[in-house]
């Protein structure tokens, strides 16, 4: 069965990705205009707009009004140190610490409230579907720039009555050092990492670009065997990449031991 050619857009589309690809243009490389390329191409300005949205929607290249199409930066311009967050025990906020090390200033909008758990979060965090639990939600800034959103719940039988019962309204901020202060001490954190397309909220909360995917961290930390804070972590994928540091037990002598 002979294959069939590739309608026109999606050819000049090939032929602006692999030159992209190759290097042939650089981030931040104005591309030709549309009239150009109808030029270069020998085709229409509808063939031509259906090639560059494609490249839109594959998060290649932007577009701005009166300026043009430029080829967006691929390469997360920042790290993220996702898995030597606790390197050290915190004493504030992982996030904000992370931030303001990279000579950004860190802000951040939040919300809590009391609800009841669902059967999704009470499996989570070991409680019964419809326990009180704290749902806080938050959106980071670094240099008023949007960048990360969470969703964060703890149980409530855990804090109630205590200084930390709201996580941004006493004088404690940061799960790790709340949960210290209340005689909680956190004793290890698990992290599942995803990539999926924004939901429009998420698109219009972080600025997250056409084409462009998210990262959702779902992160769990505990206390032993029981987990006493679960939160949904939401970061645009070309603006950080997750770099983790994985510690070895140290070398004895007597070598490994085969289980």
């Amino acid at each position: 069965m002979t294959a069939q050619p590739k309608p026109a857009y999606q050819q000049i589309a090939d032929d602006i990705r692999q030159q992209i690809l190759d290097g042939a243009y650089q981030a931040g490389d104005k591309l030709p205009t549309e009239v150009d390329l109808m030029a270069d191409y020998g085709v229409s300005r509808i063939v031509v707009r259906n090639a560059v949205q494609s490249l839109v929607s594959e998060g290649l290249v932007t577009t701005q009004r009166g300026k043009g199409m430029f080829v967006r930066e691929q390469r997360p311009p920042r790290k993220r140190i996702s898995g030597d967050l606790y390197g050290k025990r915190p004493t504030s906020s992982p996030m904000k610490r992370q931030t303001e090390a990279e000579g950004r200033r860190s802000e951040w909008e939040y919300q809590t409230r009391r609800t009841a758990a669902t059967k999704a979060i009470a499996e989570r965090l070991a409680i019964e579907p419809g326990d009180d639990a704290v749902r806080t939600t938050y959106r980071f800034f670094a240099d008023d720039e949007p960048v990360m959103l969470s969703t964060s719940y703890e149980p409530y039988s855990l804090i109630a009555g205590t200084p930390v019962e709201q996580p941004e309204g006493g004088p404690i901020t940061g799960v790790v050092p709340r949960m210290d202060s209340i005689g909680q001490h956190i004793t290890h954190v698990t992290e599942d990492v995803n990539a999926r397309a924004p939901r429009p909220y998420e698109a219009d909360a972080l600025k997250v670009a056409p084409g462009v995917p998210v990262m959702v961290i779902t992160r769990t930390y505990f206390v032993d065997d029981r987990p006493v804070e679960t939160c949904d972590i939401v970061i645009a994928a070309d603006r950080y990449t997750l770099s983790y540091t994985i510690p070895l037990p140290p070398y004895t002598e007597a070598g490994p031991r085969s289980e």
